[in-house]
């Protein structure tokens, strides 16, 4: 392949090659020819002399980012780049409660260092992806969102298509220095790099938040008969900013997130209440015992009774790592997510609806309020049959109906992302053409990922 060579000459050894197997693994069906080579560097140097050359040579460069590629990517004569070799845990900085970290540091192998330390990061309850870098960028919800900041990094470090490096907020200035946690200067299109599909650049490193450890850790947990009563509970209590963690949710989704086996999932559910609410409290033990107290009797105005401790044994253990979707997959085959935000008055409808159209499927609701109530992230997980004919159709009829009940999407796929690309702003629209023009003039990083004719 012209591509090879091309690059072999100027990455290290190993960072290259054009391995059937190794690029296979990609795709969910490996198609009978390959015309790829798969790039893994090891640091920001090997990456960004891999993308030059790929730049120079007009060779088109996709980023591997979560699940499998399309199988258009394998004919493309392209190079496919996986960042996870890149991963070096830079520094932990306890005084400013920053870890410097790269793509290929897990949430399982930070929160080992974190741990010996005090120290914890805020885990995704929606994984796709282990690494930090990728999930952060692509703002994934986090367990904690009801009380902390909506992005949980401050600078990155990016190469861009043509392999120059590019560090956004005061990083542009002072590299690692006494700056770095801010995020208000430079150039102010950083943002448009969140959930952008790697289409203005590839983020390799960031400074993402860390938290201490308090004397008091506890989860508290509580039973609903309707879904109105537990929104009712999770907003009020977020409000008072007395919680850490807080998660709504039906019994079904719990059950399977809480079970290893379709028999015990079936069997949790028929004991916990139709829907349910759970509160983690971490602080010094004074204050968790006045926000527990609070709490329950903000619950108790909502309708809710104290759920069975087991619930709350399971989930103190489960807030401390990630929730992925692919572990939910053991409960009918597959699991197919369908998740948006929305203001709390509208949440109960849209949860009725999407239950009324998906009622062919096992489904579980969670409900994470966002910035202290403001808004709610809204998932409904649909336990299917792998490779279900029908599934994707119902999925895009099921977001297709919420996006017209006002729902807002983070990361919009597929036919999705087309429609909501053609619902928005035509100067919106603009503006994200003239920069990727400006940061890939040539178009060959992420060809087509995010918005057809970017």
């Amino acid at each position: 392949m012209r591509q090879l060579e091309k690059l072999r000459d100027v990455a290290g050894p190993g960072v290259v090659s054009d391995d059937r197997a190794a690029l296979g693994v990609y795709f969910k069906d490996p198609p009978p020819r390959i015309d790829l080579s798969l790039a893994v560097p090891r640091d920001s140097l090997e990456l960004s002399d891999v993308a030059a050359a790929a730049y120079d040579n007009n060779i088109p460069i996709f980023t591997h980012r979560r699940g499998f590629l399309p199988s258009e990517v394998a004919g493309s004569g392209g190079v496919l780049i996986d960042l996870k070799g890149i991963d070096d845990i830079v520094r932990i900085d306890q005084a400013n409660l920053l870890a410097f970290i790269e793509y290929g540091v897990t949430f399982e192998r930070l929160k080992k260092e974190l741990d010996g330390l005090g120290l914890r990061l805020l885990m995704p309850a929606a994984a796709t992806s282990s690494s930090i870098v990728r999930s952060y960028i692509d703002r994934d919800v986090i367990l904690a969102n009801g009380a902390t900041r909506p992005y949980q990094y401050t600078t990155f470090h990016a190469i861009l298509a043509d392999g120059r490096l590019w560090m956004s907020g005061t990083d542009q200035y002072t590299p690692d220095g006494h700056s770095e946690f801010r995020e208000d200067l430079g150039p102010m299109y950083s943002n448009l790099f969140h959930a952008s599909e790697d289409i203005f650049g590839m983020p390799y490193a960031m400074k993402a938040w860390i938290y201490r450890r308090w004397e008091e850790r506890r989860v508290s947990s509580y039973g609903f008969g309707d879904v109105e009563s537990a929104l009712r509970a999770a907003r009020l209590a977020c409000r008072h900013d007395q919680v850490f963690e807080c998660v709504a949710a039906d019994s079904t989704y719990l059950s399977v997130l809480l079970s290893g086996s379709p028999d015990e999932a079936d069997a949790m559910a028929k004991e916990l209440s139709p829907w349910n609410v759970v509160f983690g409290f971490d602080n010094h033990s004074k204050l968790v015992d006045i926000w527990d107290r609070q709490t329950s009797e903000m619950v108790a105005d909502s309708g809710g009774k104290k759920a069975p401790e087991e619930l709350s044994r399971r989930m103190q253990e489960k807030f401390e790592w990630p929730w992925y979707i692919s572990e939910r997959d053991y409960y009918r085959g597959d699991t197919t997510t369908i998740d948006y935000y929305a203001l709390v008055g509208k949440v109960a409808g849209m949860f009725s609806d999407t239950a009324e159209a998906a009622e062919k499927y096992d489904i579980g609701q969670l409900i994470i309020p966002m910035y202290y109530g403001a808004a709610f992230y809204c998932e409904t997980d649909l336990y299917h049959e792998k490779d279900d004919p029908n599934v994707h159709r119902d999925w895009v009829d099921i977001y297709k109906k919420l996006l017209d009940q006002g729902a807002h999407l983070n990361r919009p796929r597929d036919e999705i992302a087309e429609i909501v690309y053609g619902r928005m702003n035509d100067e919106n629209i603009r503006m994200i053409k003239n920069l990727k023009k400006v940061l890939d003039p040539k178009g060959l990083l992420n060809p087509g990922q995010l918005m057809e004719g970017v």
